[in-house]
C-alpha cells in the first residue's frame, strides 16, 4: 500500500487507522478496518481507487447503508466509505 503520507498528499479526505466501522455510521457491518478512508469528492475517490489498484493493496468500497460480511470480523486492507455517486 502507498504510505499514509503519500495517500494524504494525493487524496483529499479523512483517514483513520484501526477503527470500528460502526464509529463511522456504517450500518449492518460489525467489523474493524485497518484503514478507513473517506474521500472528499468523486475526483478524490477515482484517484484513491487508482492508487490502491496500482499498489495491489486489498480494498473494498461501501456506503453507509451497505451490508458487508467480513469472514473474521476484520477486513485486512483499506475500507473506502463514501456516499458519492460513482
Amino acid at each position: 500500500m502507498p504510505s499514509l503520507e503519500e495517500l494524504r498528499a494525493e487524496v483529499k479526505g479523512e483517514f483513520f487507522l484501526r477503527e470500528e466501522l460502526s464509529k463511522h455510521n456504517v450500518r449492518k457491518v460489525d467489523a474493524m478496518a485497518d484503514v478507513i478512508i473517506k474521500p472528499g469528492s468523486r475526483k478524490d475517490l477515482a484517484r484513491l481507487l487508482s492508487l490502491l489498484d496500482r499498489s495491489g493493496y486489498p480494498h473494498v468500497v461501501i456506503n453507509r447503508k451497505g451490508r458487508v460480511i467480513f469472514p473474521d470480523r476484520r477486513f485486512h486492507g483499506a475500507v473506502v466509505v463514501t456516499d458519492l455517486k460513482i
